[in-house]
């Protein structure tokens, strides 16, 4: 691929046709609960994944420790992202000539490979975006062109050989070859390309493929066919109503592009035909070609995407376009520098990985709701032989979104967060006990948050101190510009006892517990959102803020409003101290009302 002109255009269309959408304000919304069903299964999961097709010399370029490290963020599970699928290349390059191969022509992309199965990658794929210029109609391996009809068999025996050649010289066991890279797009294009037809598809799986597979031993290679490159089966359909091209058809494919220039989503169907046939559907290609985003916004725009497609298109794979692409642009994960030997992690690479670290090949997806609000999202997925689960919210609103995950047909007693939003990455969070038949969760605004547990689960062994703030017994220190307040009670709930400020400046008081885990504190404001500040400490010397959320404030009277608020991340192993600090001119206009803080045993 490339910097895409075509798809730039044709993104620049679509947004001008989309350009009337009108954004409504965004409302508040209580709790929902999000039934979680272990018994309502849905499409297997294949994995997630990258592609490095003519650009795993951005990787293989880099001086050692770096290309190591890049290695190992986007495909080791435990300090990466555990992507499960690479997608290279079958170029060109490797039959230059009539019997004449090389298939040691990219050395780079032989490293990658052999790098990633290091890592624990079993789904190795490879695309072709042109057969050699001597098989094709314009003699050329870009500007599209067909396969000759007299060059199918040469096609056929290039694409076995490939497949044969990389597991005897170098152990790569390729999982799959696809046959074309977008063939309904590329005539025009000054990178490599070649166009094919629903009939050039049908004949070449059934009369060519087929025997060549078989003739080279290589006939358990899975077949990729279709990448179209939008979202369409079309090119396939006759492939798979003929029994003879769809027994040589393992898996349809597409991509997702034009990628709208506004925030819209273009619209995200079920290959049917494909279903129909019980063929694997995967999404193998998308990006943003034009433009250059590392934060949030590009993050939350293909998590979105990759939600469509696994709750509407029931895709069994979802794959960006490259995990490490040079430049500064929206075409990877990574933005490798070759020349300065570093790399920039994005925020869309925490995002992906809030999906590849967590839900792993062999898993299914659950029943769960597909939007329990407005601007939030999310999905479930089990594995059914160890009992583990992970629920993946993406929340794209403004404000914090409630849920309570209710489980339906299983049983677990915690799950634990991993949180992706402007100031975390894949940030572990407290974890969060079964209670009352659900889980009460809080996900922060502009964030995607996964949830992960097991099935049959303990709950988590802690101690809960509930402090109702009556009076300072259960503190270790406050500072003097702190009084308790009993006026006014119906404002508060009925609560009698809140600390208060006695004077605009800053005041805070202290928790001297070890090992503390998390908490939750009940505040009221008037009408004043700001000024509330949290901070860890092992010695009550040294402190550390503390990245917090809090639920959407709840009137109580006149112009008071309740708020609820808990760490987005698991407190610093060790923590002792917790402080909670009030600041603000106003000494009257927040009031804390209740700590509940949980501590390992």
């Amino acid at each position: 691929m490339g910097r895409n002109m075509v798809k730039k255009l044709m993104s620049i269309a679509l947004s001008a046709v989309l350009a009337t959408v009108i954004t409504v304000p965004l409302t508040a919304h209580a709790a929902s609960d999000v039934s979680i069903n272990w018994n309502d299964i849905k499409q297997d999961i294949d994995g997630f994944g990258v592609s490095q097709a003519g650009w795993s010399d951005a990787i293989y370029d880099l001086q050692e420790p770096v290309r190591s490290q890049v290695m190992d963020l986007l495909f080791t599970p435990d300090t990466g992202i555990g992507i499960s699928i690479f997608r290279g290349a079958l170029f060109a390059a490797f039959n230059p000539a009539p019997g004449q191969y090389d298939f040691n022509a990219r050395p780079d992309q032989v490293w990658v490979m052999q790098q990633a199965k290091a890592r624990g990658v079993d789904k190795l794929i490879a695309s072709t975006w042109s057969p050699p210029a001597w098989m094709k109609t314009n003699n050329s391996t870009t500007n599209g062109g067909y396969l000759k009809q007299e060059n199918y068999g040469d096609y056929a025996l290039l694409m076995s050989k490939f497949i044969k050649e990389y597991k005897q010289q170098f152990g790569i066991d390729l999982y799959a070859v696809s046959i074309a890279n977008e063939p309904n797009s590329m005539t025009f294009l000054s990178w490599d390309s070649s166009e094919w037809n629903s009939t050039n598809f049908q004949v070449f799986l059934k009369d060519y493929l087929k025997q060549a597979m078989i003739n080279e031993g290589v006939q358990s290679t899975k077949v990729i066919a279709g990448e179209s490159s939008w979202w369409s089966e079309d090119l396939i359909k006759d492939s798979l109503n003929d029994p003879a091209s769809a027994e040589r058809l393992d898996i349809v494919a597409g991509h997702n592009y034009p990628v709208p220039v506004i925030n819209t989503e273009l619209p995200t169907t079920p290959f049917s035909t494909a279903a129909a046939k019980g063929k694997k559907v995967w999404m193998t290609e998308v990006s943003k070609v034009d433009s250059y985003d590392p934060g949030m916004g590009s993050a939350l725009k293909f998590a979105k995407q990759t939600h469509n497609f696994m709750t509407k298109a029931n895709v069994n794979a979802w794959m960006y376009w490259t995990g490490a692409i040079p430049g500064n642009n929206d075409e990877g994960l990574i933005n490798v520098d070759k020349t300065a030997n570093t790399f920039q992690l994005t925020k869309r690479y925490y995002a992906f990985g809030n999906f590849s670290k967590f839900i792993k090949p062999g898993y299914v997806r659950i029943g769960a709701p597909e939007s329990p609000q407005s601007g939030v999202y999310t999905s479930a997925y089990k594995d059914p032989v160890t009992g583990k689960f992970t629920i993946v919210a993406v929340n794209d609103n403004d404000s914090t979104a409630e849920l309570n995950l209710v489980p339906s047909g299983f049983t677990a007693g915690r799950i634990t967060p991993y949180t992706t939003s402007d100031s975390l990455n894949l940030a572990e969070g407290p974890v969060i006990p079964f209670a009352s038949g659900k889980f009460q969760t809080v996900i922060p605004p502009k964030s995607v948050v996964t949830y992960v547990g097991e099935n049959g689960s303990s709950a988590p062994q802690v101690t809960t101190l509930t402090d109702d703030l009556n009076d300072w017994s259960k503190t270790s220190s406050h500072t003097s510009g702190l009084a308790m307040d009993s006026t006014n009670s119906i404002y508060f709930n009925g609560d009698t006892s809140r600390v208060k400020r006695t004077d605009g400046t800053t005041q805070s008081f202290v928790y001297h517990i070890p090992n503390m885990t998390q908490f939750k504190a009940d505040l009221y404001h008037f009408s004043v959102w700001d000024g509330v500040a949290f901070y860890t400490s092992n010695d009550n010397q040294n402190w550390t803020p503390v990245v917090h959320t809090s639920t959407q404030g709840s009137y109580t009277g006149s112009k008071w409003y309740k708020k609820t608020y808990t760490p987005v991340q698991l407190l610093p192993a060790g923590t002792q101290y917790l402080k909670v600090e009030l600041s603000g001119s106003d000494s009257w206009e927040k009031q804390v009302s209740k700590m509940v803080i949980t501590s390992l045993q």
